[in-house]
């Protein structure tokens, strides 16, 4: 359960639920989000309470779980061959497209967990046995899921 929470990080367009019978709404993000409502917030997103059941599994569920980002790539490629630096560059500026790329790059957007194992994978897939390197990593929620 969230003690406290900072609403301002709580994206526009967030789903909230309130649904307090649910098992799972103590481990829920959606739940804990909507008992933080600021009272000047006029609206909100939410979930239909007549769809959510109680029961032990929904698909609407968000673990309140604060997991690891990682932020900046500016060293990334520092220690490695010219030839292997430049593939991988190359790989993940057509995956992430030249705007997000740059974007992770300057820190204006995490690597959620997901997305550090997909660089690590192309790491590896050029034989970089090494782990990427970051600039910083910050426990933050997940507030859409992939």
């Amino acid at each position: 359960m969230i003690d406290t929470l900072d609403y301002e990080k709580v994206p526009a367009g967030f789903t909230h639920c309130f649904n307090g019978t649910c098992k799972l709404a103590d481990t829920c993000l959606r739940y804990q989000a909507g008992r933080h409502i600021p009272e000047t917030k006029r609206s909100i997103r939410t979930l239909n309470p007549s769809y959510v059941k109680t029961k032990e599994s929904c698909s609407e569920f968000m673990s309140d779980v604060p997991v690891k980002h990682a932020y900046g790539w500016t060293h990334m490629f520092d220690k490695l061959i010219h030839e292997k630096a430049v593939a991988i560059k190359d790989e993940l500026l057509c995956h992430y497209g030249k705007s997000e790329f740059y974007r992770l790059k300057r820190k204006e957007k995490s690597f959620t967990p997901r997305a550090q194992q997909y660089v690590r994978s192309v790491f590896r897939r050029y034989g970089v046995t090494e782990e990427p390197v970051y600039e910083q990593y910050r426990y933050e929620y997940v507030w859409w899921k992939d």
